[in-house]
């Protein structure tokens, strides 16, 4: 082995390379995000309705208080997020504020909370990569190469800009943290208890937690099936501390009174029976009485029986959650609001319409999974590599389904990539050679994700006209301008009411104004959201009745948001250009509808004569 290891039986040099991947990342993330944070500008409706509810809690919104009152007012919406997050961002604006006041201790943390994060991304990636690495005797070079790739890994780095307060960035450190975790079980077994605590932490914080709970489980009762005097004692800890960690979580983010409600997208009674029976199996599986352990086959029986039994018992208990979390929102809704939320396309969409964007979100997972295969293929003995290679699969399996899989994925697919060109980098020095150094640069780069989204970009160029690339530029560039801070403040001038708006709108205004919206990019949202789409795709009097029976006093659009054209061609029972979008679209409200005076403005507002 080329590595020595410091104080602790760390690797030396190991800080040093995270530091330095964190630098240049947080270097490059504030560089691209850093003016629209000082700004509060959100790049994603999440952050911005992230801040609106730590504000809401600041202002005495109680902890067990899910719902966000000013979305489809007067019932209000019941969010899906845990609320951890929220107090952890609250808790150092309440001090700062003191000092620097709110808006400007907001800022701080769109800097601080992100950025923190990022550190604790790279330091897992890279200490992960050098496990990967070891096995090569290349653990220095390999968290070197982790460092410089992790910097670059956009799908995922992205998630860590300024402003990002929402949760998937914490997601993919507690994935992160919960292969660690698998990887040092066989030595340090306490080690697993650690990442069962991280994988109920994640499945608590959102649903992406959840199939990272059931791959862990297949990873370490694999590794506990072919090895079970190395990583029994490790798996039957992974099973406490997912157990304990699911049932923490259930008394602190759910009320009492709650604890029996069918939720299936956020903590509730099916995660934490999903926590119980997947913890209870591997505890269950780790202390089997020696007569039905002895053999691999007895081994796989017990699995089979026990995981069958489980599975069918979830399955009769929550039936409902066998669809997943969107299985609630009807044919209707996923229609005709689904289809409009960008990361919810699948790989095969982009496919067939995008093949630019499909290189830029699975161009370095898909190297990733080669790397693997040959990783494997040369250590297919050591955990290490099979404990990263079940999250990389699970990440593409989410990516496939659904783009926004794409910052998992990249994530997993670092520590083999950074193997891959730490093999190419040796290569080469041991035999130097033009083909050696031109495989070397083409390890490295295509283990970057940067390299891809160029390449994603070039080959858009390259397929689509430019007067219409150009065109489609125009149209994104306008409808930004709806979303700025200065657009939505122009809002203010009206007095306080509700609003029938577009729901790419609708978290924008609930952080700049105090306005309430009816709609918003949230699936518990259906009846505000449904209300808004069926005025808006119908004709002016059909939208008139559906208006007047909701609570909107307002009705609030983007000429050139994609909403508006999309709701034309989703006409009901009227021609494209007679419905109610395609009438403000052009500026010709009915009659019902009295433009309101908002100033120089991307938006148009209208008031509801009733």
């Amino acid at each position: 082995m080329n590595h020595q290891r410091g104080e602790g039986g760390r690797p030396e040099g190991a800080q040093i390379a995270w530091l330095v991947g964190w630098a240049l990342a947080a270097l490059i993330l504030v560089a691209g995000a850093g003016m629209a944070a000082l700004q509060q500008d959100f790049s994603e409706p999440d952050n911005a309705m992230r801040l609106v509810r730590v504000r809401d809690m600041l202002a005495g919104q109680g902890w067990f208080d899910s719902i966000q009152h000013r979305l489809n007012p007067p019932e209000g919406t019941p969010m899906h997020w845990a609320q951890w997050i929220d107090a952890l961002l609250a808790a150092p604006i309440m001090v700062l504020k003191v000092f620097i006041g709110q808006q400007a201790a907001e800022i701080v943390m769109a800097f601080a909370w992100p950025l923190g994060l990022l550190g604790l991304f790279m330091a897992l990636v890279v200490r992960i990569s050098g496990e990967i690495g070891e096995h090569s005797g290349l653990r220095s070079e390999a968290q070197w190469a982790a460092a410089l790739i992790g910097a670059l890994a956009f799908p995922a780095l992205d998630k860590f800009s300024p402003g990002s307060f929402d949760h998937h960035n914490v997601e993919m450190i507690l994935g992160l943290t919960a292969v660690w975790g698998i990887i040092r079980m066989r030595d340090q077994p306490l080690w697993g208890a650690g990442a069962g605590a991280a994988l109920g932490l994640a499945m608590a914080t959102a649903a992406e937690g959840v199939p990272m709970v059931a791959v862990a489980l297949v990873v370490a009762g694999l590794l506990w099936l072919f090895r079970p005097t190395e990583f029994a004692r490790g798996f039957a800890r992974l099973g406490l501390g997912l157990a304990a960690s699911s049932l923490a979580m259930l008394a602190v983010l759910v009320p009492p009174a709650e604890w029996g409600k069918p939720v299936c997208d956020a903590m509730g009674a099916p995660f934490l029976g999903f926590g119980l029976v997947g913890g209870g199996i591997a505890v269950a599986l780790a202390f089997l009485p020696t007569f039905a352990g002895q053999t691999l086959l007895r081994r796989v029986g017990a699995s089979a029986i026990l995981g069958g039994v489980g599975a069918f018992a979830l399955a009769r208990l929550f039936p409902e959650c066998l669809g997943g979390g969107y299985a609630a929102l009807g044919e209707e809704m996923s229609a005709l609001w689904m289809t409009q939320i960008s990361e919810t396309r699948s790989l095969a969409d982009l496919l067939a319409d995008d093949p630019g964007m499909l290189l830029a979100v699975s161009g370095a997972a898909a190297v990733g999974l080669v790397a693997a295969a040959l990783f494997l293929r040369r250590h297919w003995r050591e955990p290490a590599g099979w404990a990263v290679f079940g999250f990389l699969l699970m990440g593409w399996v989410v990516l496939a389904w659904q783009i926004r899989g794409a910052a998992f994925a990249t994530t997993f697919a670092i520590p083999f990539g950074a193997w891959a060109v730490a093999i190419a980098r040796r290569e080469y020095r041991l035999h130097a050679s033009a083909l050696r150094a031109l495989g070397f640069v083409l390890a490295a780069a295509s283990a970057s994700a940067a390299a891809w989204a160029s390449a994603g970009e070039a080959l858009q160029s390259r397929m689509t006209d430019r007067a219409v690339l150009q065109n489609y530029e125009s149209r994104v560039s306008s409808a930004k301008a709806c979303s700025t801070p200065e657009a939505f403040r122009s809002l203010a001038r009206a007095p306080k009411g509700v609003m029938l708006n577009q729901f790419g709108l609708g978290a924008g205004v609930l952080v700049w104004t105090e306005h309430g919206v009816l709609a918003g990019p949230y699936h518990r949202d259906v009846t505000g959201t449904m209300t808004m789409i069926n005025a808006f795709r119908a004709s002016p009097e059909k939208a008139q009745a559906i208006v007047m029976q909701s609570a909107a006093d307002y009705v609030l659009v983007c000429q050139a948001a994609p909403e508006t054209r999309f709701y034309a061609r989703h006409a009901d029972g009227v021609a494209a250009e007679g419905t109610l979008s395609a009438m403000l679209g052009r500026g010709e409200p009915p009659a019902w509808l009295q433009a309101v005076d908002i100033g120089p403005s991307a938006l148009h507002l209208y008031r509801v004569v009733r």
